[in-house]
C-alpha cells in the first residue's frame, strides 16, 4: 500500500526549536555558570600576575599581553563568540581599574589611555574571534571525518545482511552506537502488520502513546512523538524510513535525559535512512528471485518425478501387456509350467507397480503432514518376518538369510509403516546385487536401541553418492544403475518414516564388497 508522504510544517518545526530550547535550558544554564567561573578565574589570575608585574616596574605593554594572553585561553576554553566579547570588556575594566590613574577607579586622567583601551579591546576580540573559528572549523573537520567513517562501517554493515530481521537488528545497533541513544527500528509487510521489530537499549517503545506515535508515523509518513505537535507526550521522536515505494518502516529515537537530536545528530539520520531503504528493497528483490527460483525448482522437480514415474511405470506394465498378449494369443498352445511362470512375471510386475505407488503414495503423505503414526506394541521379529516373506516372492533367485535372537523383542512403532522400510531396503538389495548371492537381515540391541541391519554383496555405493543416497530421486553415478528398479523414492521414505518414530538410518560400504543399511527405533520403555 503506497503512502502519503506529508512534510513537517514551518509551525511544527518551530515547535520542534522551542521545545528543545525548553528541553536544554537548564544544561544550558549550568554551562553559563561554568564559563563565568572559568572567566572569573582566568582573569583573577592575569590580574594577580599583572600586579606583580606591575610593581617591579614592568612595561605597561607587558600587562596588556597579559591580558590578550588570558582573552585568548579563555575563547579557547568557552568556543563562543559572545563570551569573547564579554572576556575582552572584562580585560579593559580590570586593566583600567588597578593598572591607569586613578588607580582602583575607573576614571580615566590620561585621553591617551582610550585608545589604548580601545586597540586592546579590538585586538581581544578580533584575536580570540579568530582562535574560536580555528578550533571550530578543527573540531568540524574531525567531526565530518568521524562522521563519513561512521556512515562508511555502518554502509559496509547493512550490505552484509541477509534477512529483514538482521537489517533492523544492524541498523539499530549501529544508530545507537552513533547517537548513544535507545533506538527502535521497525518494518512493515505490503498490509501494514509488522514484519520485523528491534529495539537497542531501554524497553521505552512500548507505552501505549509510544505505539500509537510510531503507527501514525508509518501512516502518514511524518515524524511523530516526542518534540512534534503529534503525540508530543511520547517518550521517543519517530521519524519514517521512505522509499518510492511508500513507508517501509519507523525508526524510534529517544536521547538519555529526554533531550532532542541536535542538528548534526539529525542529518545523521537523514542520511542512514535511505541506506536503510535500499537494503531493505534489495532484500525483498532477493526473496522474490528466491521464490521465483525454488517454484521453478519445484516445477522441474515436478517434471522430473513424472518422467520417472512414467519410466517405471513403463516397464512392468510392459512386461504385463508382452506376457498377457503372449498367453491369450498361444493360450492353447501353452502348457501349464508355461502358464504358471507367465502369471508369475505378472504377479511380481503388479507388485512391483503396487510397491511404487505405495511409496509415492507415502511420500506425498509425509510432504503434506497427513501421516499419522498409528504407536503400537510390536514383535521386532514379526515385522521382520512379515517383511521378507513378502519380498521372497519375487526374490526366489537370491538367498535370503535372516538373524533373529531368542528373546521376543517389543518396540513402540507403527508397524506397517517400519515393515514398509524393511521392504524398500530388500529390494534396494535384490536389485543392486548379482543372483544368487547372499542378504542378510539382522536384529539385535544397542544400548537402550534396537537395530535393523540389512546387508548385502553388491557392488557397493560410490563415495561421491554416499552423502546423497537417501535424497528423492537420486540413483547414483554408477553405471551398474544403469537397469534399476525404482524412482529413487524408497530411501528417502525409509528416512523419513525412521526420523518420524525419532531413530535414524545410516548406510555404508561393506568390505570388500557390498552395502549395510541399518536404522534404529527405541526400544519399549525407552
Amino acid at each position: 500500500m503506497r503512502r502519503i508522504h506529508q512534510p513537517i510544517s514551518n509551525n511544527t518545526k518551530m515547535f520542534f526549536n522551542l521545545k528543545n530550547n525548553n528541553t536544554n535550558k537548564k544544561q544550558k544554564s549550568s554551562n553559563r555558570i561554568m564559563i563565568a567561573l572559568i572567566m572569573v578565574l582566568i582573569m583573577f589570575l592575569c590580574t594577580t600576575i599583572s600586579i606583580a608585574f606591575f610593581h617591579i616596574k614592568t612595561f605597561e605593554s607587558n600587562i596588556v599581553m597579559i591580558y590578550l594572553l588570558g582573552i585568548l585561553i579563555f575563547s579557547y576554553l568557552a568556543e563562543g563568540y559572545i563570551y569573547s566579547l564579554f572576556s575582552s570588556i572584562c580585560a579593559v575594566l580590570l586593566y583600567n581599574f588597578f593598572f591607569t590613574e586613578p588607580i582602583y577607579t575607573f576614571k580615566v586622567n590620561n585621553p591617551n589611555y582610550l585608545i589604548t583601551f580601545f586597540v586592546m579591546f579590538i585586538v581581544g576580540f578580533i584575536t580570540s574571534m579568530l582562535t574560536i573559528r580555528i578550533k571550530l572549523e578543527r573540531q568540524h573537520v574531525e567531526d565530518r571525518e568521524k562522521y563519513i567513517s561512521s556512515l562508511y562501517n555502518i554502509e559496509k554493515k547493512l550490505l552484509d545482511v541477509k534477512s529483514e530481521e538482521e537489517l533492523a537488528k544492524t541498523s539499530a545497533e549501529e544508530i545507537a552506537i552513533q547517537l548513544k541513544a535507545n533506538v527502535l527500528v521497525q518494518f512493515f509487510d505490503s498490509l501494514g502488520n509488522v514484519l520485523c521489530r528491534n529495539i537497542q537499549g531501554e524497553e521505552i517503545f512500548n507505552g501505549d502513546m509510544d505505539l500509537t506515535a510510531c503507527l501514525e508515523t508509518y501512516q502518514s509518513g511524518s515524524p511523530c512523538g516526542h518534540g512534534t505537535l503529534l503525540f508530543a507526550d511520547a517518550k521517543a521522536y519517530y521519524k519514517p524510513i521512505l522509499s518510492q515505494n511508500g513507508v517501509l518502516g519507523v525508526i524510534g529515537l529517544a536521547l538519555p535525559g529526554g533531550y532532542l537530536l541536535s542538528y548534526a545528530q539529525s542529518t545523521f539520520i537523514d542520511v542512514i535512512i535511505p541506506q536503510i531503504s535500499v537494503v531493505f528493497e534489495r532484500q525483498k528483490i532477493t526473496e522474490k528471485q528466491k521464490k521465483v527460483q525454488i517454484e521453478m525448482q519445484k516445477e522441474h522437480l515436478r517434471a522430473d518425478m513424472l518422467r520417472s514415474i512414467s519410466h517405471d511405470f513403463r516397464t512392468p506394465l510392459a512386461g504385463i501387456m508382452g506376457l498377457t498378449s503372449t498367453a491369450l494369443d498361444n493360450y492353447d498352445k501353452l502348457s501349464d509350467e508355461v502358464r504358471k511362470n507367465f502369471l508369475l512375471s505378472v504377479y511380481e510386475d503388479a507388485d512391483w507397480l503396487n510397491e511404487l505407488v505405495e511409496n509415492i503414495l507415502q511420500t506425498t503423505r509425509f510432504d503434506e503432514g497427513r501421516v499419522k503414526l498409528n504407536i503400537g506394541d510390536e514383535a521386532a521379529e514379526e515385522i521382520i518376518t512379515d517383511a521378507v516373506t513378502h519380498v521372497k516372492k519375487h526374490a526366489h533367485r537370491h538367498n535370503i538369510f535372516v538373524n533373529i535372537p531368542d528373546e521376543i523383542i517389543l518396540i513402540r512403532v507403527d508397524g506397517i509403516l517400519i515393515r514398509q522400510v524393511i521392504v524398500n531396503i530388500l529390494n534396494n538389495a535384490i536389485n543392486y546385487s548379482p543372483v544368487e548371492s547372499e542378504i542378510n537381515v539382522s536384529l539385535y540391541r544397542e544400548a537402550n536401541h534396537v537395530v535393523f541391519e540389512v546387508k548385502d554383496n553388491g557392488p557397493g555405493i560410490l563415495q561421491e553418492d554416499l552423502s546423497y543416497i537417501f535424497e528423492r530421486y537420486y540413483h547414483g553415478s554408477s553405471k551398474s544403475n544403469a537397469n534399476r528398479k525404482g524412482m529413487g523414492l524408497g530411501l528417502a521414505l525409509c528416512k523419513s518414516i525412521v526420523e518420524a518414530h525419532d531413530g535414524k538410518i545410516t548406510i555404508k560400504n561393506h568390505e570388500p564388497h557390498g552395502t549395510i543399511v541399518s536404522f534404529y527405533v527405541l526400544s519399549k520403555g525407552e
